[in-house]
């Protein structure tokens, strides 16, 4: 190394702890830029989904943060008739929020940083009821791909897939 005759022991020491401590800064830097943004209106193709909610016109509405993750589903039928609005928030700090009706939520990353995912549960007298959702972008970030399961292991998975509402 170039600095073994230049420098005293205690200032590569020092020199190393600084080198060490930029590298960890710049990693968790990068890692923070790296995470999807899911932000925006996001209209279902129903030729692209599982058929489970082909009789609806389903909009997905998305805020997020660096702190939150909010999600808006509207159901519409096919005349374009609002029938019901689902939202549900959730801390990207990695707690678990309970809302006053007793739901359970939290949200997570996937190990590499590209899905999110996000599980909702309440207990119902001791039968404990929910569904987790991952939320990921298509190889070219251009779909929003979103699957959901039941907590329960023999309920059926459910595949959607969006495109941002311009």
């Amino acid at each position: 190394m170039i600095l073994n005759g230049i420098l005293s022991p205690g200032k590569k020491l020092v020199m190393r702890s600084i080198l060490c401590a930029a590298i960890m800064v710049a990693s968790l830097e990068m890692s923070a830029q790296s995470l999807p943004d899911f932000s925006g209106v996001w209209m279902q193709d129903i030729t692209r989904s599982d058929d489970f909610y082909k009789n609806f016109d389903i909009k997905c509405t998305i805020i997020q943060t660096a702190q939150s993750f909010t999600v808006a589903t509207t159901f519409y039928d096919k005349s374009g008739t609002e029938l019901v609005t689902r939202e549900s928030a959730f801390s990207l700090d990695g707690k678990e929020i309970t809302d006053s009706e007793g739901t359970r939520r939290s949200a997570k990353w996937s190990q590499d940083k590209r899905t999110l995912v996000t599980t909702e549960t309440k207990d119902y007298g001791g039968d404990v009821v929910g569904v987790t959702v991952s939320y990921s972008f298509s190889g070219d970030g251009v779909e929003l791909t979103v699957i959901t399961s039941d907590i329960k292991p023999d309920v059926k998975t459910v595949k959607q897939v969006f495109t941002r509402k311009v």
